[in-house]
């Protein structure tokens, strides 16, 4: 902090006086080219200054400008970049392009420095707001992000409402930590963790930890419509700039900020309706079926007699309906309003989102405001502040792994569809079929929470320098991020599986704060000699992150309280834990002409989870891209505008958890006397950040005029020193050490992506975007035996295994062979591939939709195994012939015959293919809506879309082949026990622009 405040004083007493020249008016109008309208909303800069404005709703503006200005720059998303000469004009009239690609957008490159794309050494992937929720309604931001990033494996861990998803880029990055990349939202160090609600807990699942509550993820606050841009740091080699948190890549989220011009209002209503994507299936019992189920004998005569007598009532039940059969309504409303002067703008939001889901009593809830305000103080220091509270909910139900049986997933597999588990007179009666009584588990049990967050993030850069062919600025940045989290847990005292415990009825409170800090500040120097430009930076951050968790559970209810003061038996629990990063960094870029352009730096961190806080950790990094395109030499520009290659070399870090380096003690109580113990596994006094280090390279090209796009990477990132478990002898009196380097691990992997804009005419255009990536690991040392590594169960059911030479996401299971397990497929996929299109017809009909295939990648499942447990899987009767010629049936064999003890009865194929996204657009100009309406409204624009309209796998496990049981886990995931099912989502759109 002391640097950061000396480098601020420094600079202010070195502020040099600029001379305010003389300034004149230019004004003008912007149309489309391919319809001639005119364009709202257009960027107009004096170029080599910020100084600025936006075309309104008919494309006019107009600009004060310094006298010695000779050019503006107009740009827009979705239209080609242009310039125009204003040396002696005073009006200008432009006309703008419809353009494929723009390769002229800026994207990050270091803490305070961009580049044109055109420029970049790496793979950056950007998605618009278009993308994100131009199409259809999104109900989470990283849900939104699926089958629009190359390179990035997206899995829904729950399908429950509110998300739970997981995103890794490039491969597992780590084997104990999370395999979520950092996410930085307008400059702050967002908070994406999930809370664990405690359903492990004894009273309540009994399942222990690992996170198996499907819990939702804190992107799930951001609301969608707020965001103006997403850029992905895939890999090292272009996220080293944020040092020892980036292992994991890092997704840097922009919302919208207003425009000098016109203010614009904007008012977007979104209808809908969700229903299950796909149903498992469900096979009812005969007398055929019952005497194959519990054999010959007089258990199978009882259950026939109770068959008989249902369906002689007419009372046969279908639970996978029943339970999972809602027709959730879905709500978003939100509203805008942006705009401003040349000194101020703004941008103020407000949305209302309210979605209810498949199965009754669950739904997700979120209530958001944002206010963004930019002002430029003088014409050489502006200040942004940007504030957002939101106010989210969901109440998710009880799916997932639970061994008291309290899990509806579960007791939709095992229960036969002639018990009536409905309530009499309001009683629910028991099953006896089981534990729980799925239905009164559904009303009657609460798994809510309740997050209220804000967000507070400035920006500033101050101009201590402004010559012609020189600047130097300093620009600070930094936020806070501070949620608070509610959650609470109650079974009442009189369900099933509550009864036969010795204290029945549980209820449990639990409350997370986390505040999360940064802040950073950069001294850029730009320097143009002729031809080539110089940009040199030089910065510091400090990041702190404090997490406060607590709960309160009490078990043996008195009957309707849920107060845990009132129970039988209280438990309490608290933890802390706190962090502080500093970092340096350094770098330096040149660039010859938009031809050759290099760039190399370093960032050194330190960090009080490295078990020498002072100590600093370098990360260095360096690329270079050559424009051969922009060469003289390239003289067919017209048919090949783009011809670039590159390569860049990066290295990134990973914290390590808190507490690596030290040994907890756990309290013990012994005559009354409360006292400390060591527990059996240590900390390591020489813990450091795991370490990736990538090396990229790739061609990007362009044809007639970025009509048709080609973008080609490969990469290999080595992650050295992964931190993990290690085994001590019995004899040094402790289990092991907790967090021990281990070993490296190899990612390399292929990402392809082309574009073409195969139709440009004035009535009918068709944009298509595809896009192949493949990723393949390999554990290249380790210092440890060969083990099982994450999270998992029984060898039987398929585990992930540490092995040198093999991919630590690989399945491994029986039998056993010479006392190691038989290797089985690989849980990441062999490859992706997304297929985007874009049709407009007569300029005012948009048609899009969004394919997304996934070839292999294995799960493993139990939700399968509790099918056949119930004897309810729909090919539980299909006849197969076993290997003594005996004949069975499969579902009879797969849970308690030869086929049981075989993990390949587990471990399936998840491949599938999703149509993620499908919309439908009409947009009425202001000319087409008359004279009355078209005085206040702008644009009005209504349409359908639909979100996961349709599954195709041969994935027989589960719901859902996209599914991860212990969540955001980078080994270990891929495993299916009793996750709620997915969601098909239709919405019908009105938007209105004022």
């Amino acid at each position: 902090m002391k640097h950061f405040f000396f480098m601020v004083v420094l600079l202010m007493t070195c502020l040099l006086q600029q001379a305010v020249a003389q300034d004149k008016s230019v004004s003008g109008r912007v149309t489309d080219g391919s319809n001639g309208q005119g364009l709202p909303g257009v960027t107009v800069l004096a170029k080599g200054t910020k100084i600025g404005t936006a075309t309104n709703a008919e494309g006019q503006f107009t600009l004060s400008v310094p006298a010695s200005t000779t050019t503006l720059q107009f740009s827009s998303v979705g239209y080609k970049s242009t310039d125009r000469d204003v040396t002696s004009a005073s009006t200008v009239d432009v006309t703008m392009a419809v353009e494929a690609r723009n390769l002229d957008e800026v994207i990050v490159t270091g803490l305070g420095t961009s580049i044109a794309r055109s420029n970049a050494a790496n793979n950056v992937a950007s998605i618009s707001a278009d993308e994100l929720v131009g199409r259809t309604r999104p109900s989470t931001v990283d849900g939104a992000m699926y089958g629009k990033l190359s390179g990035a494996v997206i899995t829904q861990n729950s399908g429950a409402p509110g998300g739970g998803i997981s995103v890794q880029l490039r491969g597992p990055s780590s084997i104990n930590g999370s395999s979520e990349p950092l996410y930085i939202i307008d400059g702050v160090y967002a908070n994406n963790n999930s809370y664990d609600s405690g359903r492990g807990a004894a009273a309540f699942s009994n399942a222990g930890g690992g996170r198996q509550d499907g819990a939702t993820n804190r992107l799930s606050d951001i609301n969608p419509d707020d965001i103006e841009n997403i850029e992905v740091l895939k890999g090292s080699s272009a996220a080293a700039i944020y040092g020892q948190r980036a292992n994991a890549g890092v997704i840097i989220i922009t919302t919208k900020k207003g425009r000098a011009g016109q203010t614009k209002i904007s008012v977007r209503q979104d209808f809908g309706v969700t229903s299950i994507l796909r149903k498992f299936g469900y096979s009812d019992f005969t007398p055929e079926k019952l005497d194959v189920y519990y054999g010959p004998g007089q258990d199978a005569d009882d259950q026939k007699v109770l068959l008989a007598a249902a369906k002689a009532s007419g009372k046969i039940f279908d639970y996978e309906n029943e339970l999972y059969g809602n027709k959730g309504f879905l709500s978003t409303t939100s509203a805008n309003i942006s705009g401003g002067g040349e000194r101020i703008r703004f941008f103020v939001s407000g949305s209302r989102t309210d979605e209810a889901g498949i199965q009754k009593k669950t739904g997700f809830q979120r209530n958001s405001v944002r206010a963004n305000v930019s002002t430029d103080i003088t014409k050489n220091w502006d200040f942004a502040l940007n504030s957002s509270y939101t106010n989210s909910s969901n109440q998710r139900g009880y799916s997932n792994n639970n061994n008291n049986d309290a899990s509806i997933p579960y007791l939709v597999a095992i229960t036969p569809s002639y018990a009536n588990l409905f309530p009499v007179n309001g009683k629910y009666p028991d099953n006896p079929y089981a534990n729980e009584n799925a239905l009164a588990l559904r009303d009657r049990g609460i798994n809510n929470e309740n997050t209220n967050r804000f967000l507070e993030s400035f920006t500033s850069t101050l101009y201590l320098l402004r010559q012609e062919n020189s600047s130097l600025r300093f620009a600070a940045s930094g936020g806070i991020d501070f949620a608070l989290t509610d959650a609470e847990l109650y079974l009442p005292e009189d369900l099933q599986s509550q009864v036969r415990l010795a204290n029945p009825g549980a209820s449990r409170y639990s409350k997370t704060k986390q505040l999360n800090t940064n802040l950073q500040g950069v001294l850029i120097y730009n320097l143009q000699l002729g031809k080539v430009g110089l940009t040199t930076s030089v910065g510091t951050t400090r990041f702190t992150q404090d997490v406060d968790g607590s709960f309160v559970q009490g078990e043996g209810l008195v009957p309707t309280l849920r107060n845990p003061n009132r129970a039988t038996r209280q438990t309490f629990g608290e933890s802390f834990s706190s962090s502080v990063d500093l970092g340096y960094s350094i770098g330096q870029e040149v660039n010859f002409a938009d031809r050759i352009i290099a760039r190399a730096g370093v960032r050194a961190d330190q960090s009080n989870l490295n078990a020498d806080p002072k100590k600093k950790y370098y990360f260095p990094n360096a690329s270079l891209a050559v424009n051969l395109s922009n060469f003289d030499f390239w003289t067919f520009k017209d048919q090949v505008n783009l011809f670039k290659v590159r390569a860049a070399y990066g290295e990134t870090g990973g914290v390590p958890g808190f507490g690596s380096y030290f040994t907890p003690l756990n309290t013990v109580v012994i005559d009354g006397r409360t006292g400390l113990r060591n527990i059996t596994a240590v900390g390591f006094d020489r813990v450091a950040p795991e370490r990736a280090a990538e090396l990229e390279g790739g061609i990007d090209l362009a044809f007639l005029n970025n009509k048709i796009t080609l973008e080609a990477t490969v990469y290999r990132k080595k992650v050295t020193d992964l931190l993990f478990s290690y085994a001590l002898a019995p004899s040094t009196g402790v289990g092991a050490i907790s967090a021990f380097p281990v070993g490296d691990l190899v990612n390399k992997g292929l990402e392809i992506g082309l574009g073409v804009l195969a139709i440009d005419r004035p009535n009918f255009r068709y944009h298509q975007q595809t896009q192949f990536f493949l990723n393949r690991s390999e554990v290249t040392r380790l210092t440890v035996p060969t083990q099982a590594a994450g999270p998992g169960f029984a060898t039987l059911f398929g585990r992930n295994y540490l092995a040198l030479g093999e991919s630590p996401t690989r399945w491994f299971g029986n039998p056993v062979v010479g006392g190691f397990p038989t290797r089985y497929q690989e849980s990441q996929p062999q490859y992706q591939m997304t297929f985007a299109n874009d049709f407009t017809f007569f300029k005012h009909i948009d048609l899009s939709f969004l394919i997304h295939v996934k070839q292999g990648g294995y799960n493993s499942t139990l939700t399968q195994n509790a099918y056949d447990q119930g004897g309810t899987s729909p090919d539980y009767m299909e006849p197969i012939t076993l290997a003594d010629g005996t004949r069975s049936f499969l579902g009879f064999e797969r849970y308690n015959g030869d086929l049981s003890n075989t993990s390949s009865n587990y471990i399936q194929d998840a491949s599938y293919m999703k149509l993620r996204e499908v919309s439908l657009y009409y947009s009425f100009t202001k000319d087409q809506l008359g004279a009355s309406m078209g005085k206040f409204v702008q644009r009005v624009k209504v349409g359908v879309s639909g979100n996961n309209l349709v599954l195709v796998t041969p994935y027989k496990g589960g719901f859902d082949p996209e599914v991860s049981n212990f969540g955001s886990r980078p080994v270990g995931g891929n495993q299916d026990l009793y996750a709620f099912p997915s969601a098909r989502r239709m919405f019908l759109h009105l938007n209105f622009d004022f």
